[in-house]
């Protein structure tokens, strides 16, 4: 009797991987799963991936991936120089209490780092990468129509971002595109390969993604997308020279933009209003309350910051000098990664942070690593808007899929990869 094509597609999946690779995959399928409804799932299976890696030393009898290109290796080893001066910072922190409570929330970071360097990860091919990005490109799929659902039934109307979501919206919206980069990755690289059937399936996918991130309701996720569609303009405006298909998407993407706008005229209120204050000179958004005191508490605290538990402090002493009384109830931090590296490690800290994003972007652009290259833009990107690092919901995401992404695909220099014209 004949399999069928999933029971197929399984088989040749975990073909030739040890029943620990199985293990560690499945174990990384299930944060994948979890991470777009509640990362507080994702923090429970942590530890098992981690003795899924130290069995898989134990067994190999060595500690150490060689399967990670020199590159990937320096990445690596960068997040965890960055991690460890925020540890250093602890010397110099008056308070040492929050500055472990910030430290341990972090430390998955450098335990998905740590699982990369020290376990082979050459059974990580591109296509078991692929594998686990659709994973949660589906579970995102599923994700809206739960809202939805449970919008139209609390609410008689589709408005996502009114239901209760344990994800603060921009880190969703960072979620959310983050899976559209992976979705053109798809179509870019393996158009040729799939059936009619199969790309309708992601164009529509591709624009319930879009159609999310306005539900959303984040100016991040607005504008990020307007970024996003712009990027993948000039990529083959610029870089593949074809100017049709470049005009075209632009005006594909205009057009589905416009209709949501008239459509769901609320899904991008807070952007236009924000725009529009700024336009007339109105500064009495939160963020630059934020970002202003910020800047001044980076310059009156020196070169080397004020450490990982003093930050908070600081800025609110800045918030009560400023009489800004929403700010210091609602103790507001940087919202920002780069303000956040430099008010808690100075220039070290934030020549660590932009050597980090700078070096893997050199790694996934010569390797046409377009997930990857979509991984650093969303971080990077709605890092300008939140301190990602701040919240686990963020470290998370960011650790996961640093770690597959990172030391597999085109890294592993896996020979059946056909290369990007």
């Amino acid at each position: 009797m004949k399999s069928s094509p999933i029971a197929q597609y399984t088989k040749s999946f975990f073909k030739e991987m040890t029943p620990l690779e199985s293990t560690q995959t499945i174990v990384l399928c299930l944060m994948a799963i979890l991470l777009p409804f509640d990362w507080q799932l994702v923090m429970w299976l942590l530890p098992l991936l981690v003795v899924v890696c130290v069995c898989r030393i134990i067994v190999a009898k060595r500690v150490g991936n060689p399967s990670l290109s020199h590159g990937a290796r320096w990445a690596l080893w960068l997040m965890v120089a960055y991690f460890a001066y925020q540890l250093l910072s602890l010397l110099y922190t008056s308070n040492k209490e929050d500055g472990m409570e910030m430290i341990v929330r972090r430390l998955p970071l450098l335990v998905f780092t740590l699982c990369a360097l020290a376990a082979d990860s050459g059974f990580l091919t591109h296509n078991r990468m692929r594998t686990i990005m659709y994973v949660f490109t589906a579970t995102i799929v599923v994700k809206f129509f739960v809202r939805a659902i449970i919008s139209l039934t609390l609410y008689k109307k589709i408005c996502i971002c009114c239901c209760f979501d344990p994800l603060h919206h921009t880190y969703m919206a960072m979620y959310l595109m983050f899976a559209l980069g992976f979705i053109y990755s798809e179509l870019f690289h393996h158009r040729k390969e799939m059936s009619r059937q199969a790309l309708w399936a992601l164009g529509i996918v591709a624009v319930i993604v879009v159609i999310y991130i306005f539900l959303v309701n984040s100016r991040t996720g607005i504008a990020g997308l307007i970024a996003l569609v712009f990027l993948v303009v000039a990529h083959w405006t610029l870089r593949l020279k074809q100017w049709k298909r470049g005009v075209a998407l632009l005006l594909l993407a205009a057009a589905i933009g416009t209709g949501i706008h008239f459509i769901l005229p609320e899904c991008a209120r807070r952007l236009t209003q924000t725009i529009t204050e700024m336009r007339d000179g109105d500064t009495s958004d939160a963020r630059y309350t934020i970002f202003d005191s910020s800047v001044k508490a980076i310059g009156e605290n020196g070169a080397l910051g004020v450490g990982i538990g003093d930050k908070d402090d600081v800025l609110g002493e800045i918030y009560e000098e400023s009489g800004k009384e929403y700010a210091i109830k609602a103790q507001y931090n940087s919202h920002n990664i780069y303000l956040d590296a430099m008010l808690t490690m100075g220039i070290p800290g934030i020549v660590l942070l932009l050597l980090l994003l700078g070096v893997t972007a050199v790694i996934a652009w010569k390797q046409r690593e377009f997930v990857l290259l979509s991984l650093l833009f969303s971080f990077a990107f709605c890092g300008l808007f939140e301190a990602l690092l701040n919240r686990q919901m963020g470290i998370m995401f960011l650790g996961l899929f640093w770690m597959i992404l990172v030391s597999s695909g085109r890294a592993t220099n896996d020979p059946s990869e056909a290369p990007i014209s």
